[in-house]
Order: C-alpha cells, then sequence, then structure tokens
C-alpha cells in the first residue's frame, strides 16, 4: 500500500504545475536544444528521487525545455555515475545524488573519476538521517533500542540502504558510542529500506524524512529519532540523537552536479533557472506535501559545502577505521 502511495506521490509531482506558477515563470533567454536528464544513482521513490522529480516539474515553465529524471542503482550507484561521466560535456545530462554513492564510495573504492571532477550546480535540499520503526514495534524510543541490544546483542536488524550510504554512516557512528551492534541490512536506498521495514522483514530503518514522512502521517511508521544537531521540522516530535545522549550529527544534501568540463557560464544559467524554479509557489507546495525542505545556496557556497563534505568525511571513516 505504501508503495502505491509512493508512486502516486511520484505521478502527482510529475503532473502539478499550477497556472499560478506559470505566472511566476520567466521564460529563458536562450532556449536549450534537448531535454535535460538528471541522473539519480538510486532506485525510485526514495528522498533523492522524491526532490528531484520536484524540480522536474516546475523547470520546465523556465527552462522552456523537459527535465527527465532517471534512476539508475546499479553497481552500488556507479552505474549512474558513470553514465554522467561519459555524456558530452554541455550541462545536458547532470548527476544528482547525496553524498554516498559519489564521495565515500570514492574515499573508499576505487573508482573510475576523481572528486575534484565534479561541479556542484544546484542543491535541492538538506536532509538529516532518521531512524523508523513500525508503529507497532516495542522499540519506541533509543533508550529501548540500546537496552535491548545490550541484554541480546544482535538481536535487532536495521535496513539503511547502501554500505556507508547516508543513513548507514550515522548508524555505525551511533552503535560506537553506545557500544552496541545491529545486523545491517543493505538496501538500494530509501524506498527498500521503508518497504523491509513495513514488510517485518526487519526492525528498524534508516532512511530520510521525505521517504517516511507518508507512512508516518498515516499512522503505520514512528520516527524514533534523527541525526542532527537540532530536531527536523517536518518531524518536531523526533528527538536528535544528541538529545538522546548520543553525539551523533551528519545532515547531508542533494545536489545537482555537473562533470568536468561542462562551461561555468553554463552551469551558473542553470543554477539561477533551477533557483527561479524552486523559489515559485507550486515547488514550494509540492515540497510542503513531500516534506522536504528547500535549502538553496550560490555556487561558490555550494562548492565550499562539497570540499568541506570530503574533508569532513574522510575523517569519519578514518574514525571509524575504514580508511588509513
Amino acid at each position: 500500500m505504501k508503495k502505491i502511495l509512493v508512486l502516486l506521490l511520484l505521478a502527482g509531482i510529475a503532473l502539478f504545475v499550477t497556472a499560478e506558477g506559470r505566472k511566476e515563470a520567466k521564460k529563458v533567454e536562450f532556449p536549450l536544444e534537448k531535454p535535460i536528464r538528471l541522473v539519480i544513482p538510486y532506485a525510485a521513490g526514495g528522498g533523492v528521487d522524491i526532490s528531484a522529480r520536484i524540480l522536474s516539474a516546475v523547470a520546465p515553465e523556465i527552462l522552456n525545455q523537459r527535465i527527465d529524471v532517471i534512476c539508475m542503482p546499479g553497481a552500488g550507484g556507479q552505474e549512474g555515475i558513470n553514465f554522467v561521466l561519459n555524456q558530452p560535456s554541455d550541462g545536458y545530462t547532470m548527476l544528482v545524488t547525496d553524498y554516498g554513492p559519489l564521495i565515500t564510495t570514492a574515499l573508499t573504492e576505487k573508482v573510475s573519476y576523481d572528486l575534484a571532477d565534479w561541479k556542484p550546480v544546484f542543491q535541492i535540499t538538506e536532509v538529516v538521517p532518521t531512524f523508523f520503526v513500525r508503529s507497532d514495534s516495542p522499540i519506541k524510543t533509543v533508550d529501548v533500542w540500546v537496552k535491548t541490544l545490550k541484554e541480546k546483542p544482535d538481536s535487532l536488524s536495521v535496513a539503511h540502504g547502501r554500505y556507508l550510504s547516508v543513513p548507514h554512516l550515522p548508524l555505525i557512528l551511533f552503535e560506537s558510542i553506545a557500544g552496541v551492534k545491529n545486523v545491517h541490512v543493505p538496501t538500494t536506498g530509501g524506498s527498500e529500506a521503508l518497504a523491509y521495514v513495513l514488510g517485518k522483514k526487519v526492525d528498524i530503518g534508516a532512511s530520510v524524512p521525505s521517504t517516511i514522512a507518508s507512512g508516518i502521517k498515516a499512522g503505520d511508521l514512528t520516527a524514533i529519532a534523527v541525526a542532527s544537531s537540532k530536531r527536523v521540522p517536518s518531524l518536531p516530535n523526533t528527538p536528535t540523537l544528541r538529545e538522546t545522549g548520543y553525539n551523533v550529527s551528519l545532515p547531508a544534501w542533494y545536489s545537482i552536479l555537473a562533470y568536468k568540463g561542462v562551461p561555468e557560464d553554463r552551469l551558473d544559467f542553470l543554477h539561477k533557472k533551477f533557483t527561479d524554479a524552486m523559489n515559485t509557489s507550486s515547488a514550494k507546495s509540492l515540497a510542503k506535501q513531500a516534506s522536504v525542505d528547500i535549502t538553496l545556496f550560490e555556487r561558490p557556497e555550494l562548492q565550499k559545502i562539497y570540499d568541506e563534505t570530503i574533508k569532513n568525511l574522510r575523517e569519519i571513516l578514518k574514525l571509524i577505521g575504514k580508511i588509513k
């Protein structure tokens, strides 16, 4: 049932562009020659996919060109990443991702690119890793979670997305600080982790608010903690891990990135048009429905965020012994 709701939400996002949004939209100064492709290294239905489809619903009115969202979750996300880097350097095919498949994988495995070869173009939102359970679960709080594992180690399973992904890293840090260990269940992304929780294949899920919002509203899910320094506006009753005594805060971004070679004026142009699109009332309405908090930055700030993320992830991976 929840999978159907997610598909309906995505369909609504694809179709919903209001008359008011059309009035706000500005025509592009120089027409684009073909549709823009946004490639996602995750399966459909997760937080990155939902966020990208909000942009793809509203931006065509401003760009005067279609935006296609394409999910390529193969090879741990590297299929989609390699597809983008093998396209012409014209800005028509770009990557939409969090730091997991792109940065964390590059720091821990051999990949076909250098992190410096990617340029942030536009940030859609900042997201917070969120731990959640079925509403009928006995694990109602972080304290109960920890107590259960201390009394019976490895008795609880957590579906978390890919290895060392945005939801997985805070889980590792939390376990290190709490002195406990769960059974880790990797998935293709947030939508599959959600399905595992709802299908009672695992005890706990790790994802982001936009992926689990409909389940929480329907009363099927309960969020028990978020990995951020402050509470999430869409989950005001959910405590942070810091509030429960565990200093784990690892928010992440969902951003559009272009591979090297795309002219800077083209990237500036796309950034401006995407910004105009996400500032429309149509985009804000869709984002509210999907529990996505739009967070916009200028390109220099995006580059700074990208570089700092690489630095911080390198330090975290060293701390937990994943790299030297």
